[in-house]
């Protein structure tokens, strides 16, 4: 069974009670997929993950392997993803 894990920082760590997770599945999936699953196994998500119809709200940002992933990408099998917080600003 493929399985990915997830490292959260703050607050994400804070609102499903661990700062590690991992997740499994039996097909191909997404991160919509996951993210969905997430909001619902742990209610400390719900309305604080928006996903919109391409992108997320802004608050979390999803890297693996450096690159910042879209809610369509798919999930390989033995990933690490980091949960963050985007970061903006700049003169």
């Amino acid at each position: 069974m493929p399985q990915a894990t997830f490292w959260f920082t703050s607050p994400f760590r804070e609102w499903i009670g661990q700062s590690v997770l991992v997740v499994s599945w039996d097909e191909e999936t997404t991160l919509r997929e996951i993210l969905h699953r997430l909001t619902e196994e742990y209610p400390g998500l719900r309305g604080k993950l928006v996903l919109q119809e391409e992108r997320l709200d802004g608050v979390a940002a999803f890297i693996l392997d450096g690159r910042l992933l879209s809610l369509g990408s798919p999930i390989p099998d033995g990933a690490k993803i980091d949960v963050v917080t985007p970061l903006v600003g700049g003169a």
